[in-house]
């Protein structure tokens, strides 16, 4: 049977606005059936109104905080009571802080929110039956390029002084080797994942943290930068392209297939961020190959 995205259901994290509210507003307008997680329930509603506005589609507000593991748990939770099968999770949500912050359950806050909460959500589904999704897309950046402290992934956080770029640029790194190892533990499970940079777009993530230089040299960049809609096509694409399973734990960039850095396909990286990532959420899957 060949994939289609419609009547599909398609969670996607931190879509009230940016790259996410354009991915939600494309896949509803393709008849996708879209559930937006969002922390502020005012701003979720106003999001699915715009969408709905335009395209004639419902869409779903859930609550999800990233940064909290008993949330995303929740989360999860509601999805296989309320929703079933999900078609695509989309791991869209991002954050950039400086300086150094924690999350609830102690980790550094860029890669609690940016990998270990979007681990933890992809765990949670992907081992209920109910929910088990059939692709998975971390949105990445080329930002991980740039990640050059223990890209080896020895320790969940290297230590040494903080830097919100170095803190960013490798939990992008995580994101593709998370997804590299995903779709090798996803492989029989008739389930796969993609990695995938949006390019430079001009969103608030750099806006909503507490550097105001960097907040500043954003904004006056970003009228260089990729739309929203730009931004978000090449999720678009793998969440609704047929006959791209082939391409599984492959990272994507202006809807083609390409090659990451090297530290991001190294298989040792990949396995230690995945069983350091387990040990962090207490969650762990794994299928039988075919």
């Amino acid at each position: 049977m060949t994939w289609s995205i419609e009547g599909r259901t398609v969670v996607i994290t931190g879509g009230n606005s940016g790259i996410g509210l354009a991915t939600a507003t494309e896949l509803a307008r393709r008849g996708a059936d879209v559930v937006l997680t969002v922390r502020d329930p005012e701003q979720g509603r106003i999001a699915t109104d715009q969408i709905r506005a335009v395209t004639g589609s419902v869409v779903t507000p859930m609550f999800l905080d990233l940064a909290s593991f008993s949330s995303i748990r929740s989360l999860a939770l509601a999805l296989a009571s309320e929703r079933g099968r999900i078609g695509v999770l989309i791991n869209n949500a991002g954050s950039y802080v400086t300086p150094r912050r924690i999350t609830p359950e102690g980790h550094e806050w860029t890669m609690g929110v940016n990998h270990l909460g979007p681990f933890l959500l992809t765990c949670l589904l992907a081992t209920d039956e109910r929910t088990h999704p059939d692709r998975v897309i971390n949105v990445a950046s080329e930002m991980h390029r740039s990640a050059s402290r223990d890209v080896e992934f020895t320790q969940m956080e290297p230590a040494g002084r903080y830097r919100g770029t170095e803190a960013y640029a490798r939990s992008k790194l995580a994101n593709i080797l998370f997804t590299r190892e995903l779709a090798r533990r996803l492989d029989g499970s008739g389930s796969v994942a993609f990695a995938t940079h949006p390019g430079m777009v001009a969103t608030r993530m750099a806006q909503d943290g507490d550097s105001r230089l960097g907040s500043l040299l954003w904004k006056a960049g970003s009228r260089w930068m990729r739309t929203p809609e730009e931004g978000a096509a090449t999720s678009v694409y793998l969440a609704s392209e047929p006959d791209i399973e082939h391409h599984t734990g492959g990272y994507f960039m202006d809807e083609q297939l390409t090659s990451p850095s090297t530290a991001a396909r190294s298989d040792r990286a990949a396995v230690r961020l995945w069983n350091a990532s387990v040990a962090a959420t207490d969650c762990d899957l794994e299928f039988s190959r075919s």
